[in-house]
């Protein structure tokens, strides 16, 4: 990947954090769960959680291979007091969200394909 790319990509996340405080943080990361970048808080590991994210879909992924139409819109994890949303961007990418548990999911959903909208354009 390219620097002009990353450079998009990083204007892009920062845009989406500009959405409001319902969203945490965002990683982007590649298939392999290395990470491309980052804008969640300083006291989580991005890398990690990145290479959680890549895991579970990749993990959905497999597990959903014999369905007729396999193709993932998007995989939600609830905790007490958090979730993740988890969305493929491409072949290559997986853009992985921390949020707030008590939101209206719908929006950031819309906000997040927005967002995949604009880094495909690239």
């Amino acid at each position: 990947m390219i620097a002009e790319n990353i450079e998009k990509i990083t204007e892009e996340l920062a845009r989406l954090e500009q959405f409001g405080s319902d969203i945490i943080g965002t990683v982007i990361v590649n298939r392999n769960g290395i990470l491309v970048t980052s804008n969640l808080p300083l006291d989580l590991d991005d890398r990690k959680f990145g290479a959680m994210a890549a895991t579970l879909y990749n993990g959905i992924e497999t597990a959903v291979e014999s369905f007729t139409n396999p193709e993932i819109k998007n995989i939600t994890v609830e905790f007490e007091n958090y979730q993740i949303v988890i969305l493929g961007i491409n072949e290559r990418l997986i853009v992985a969200s921390l949020l707030h548990l008590d939101i209206n999911l719908g929006l950031i959903l819309i906000e997040l394909e927005e967002f995949i909208l604009k880094i495909r354009e690239e």
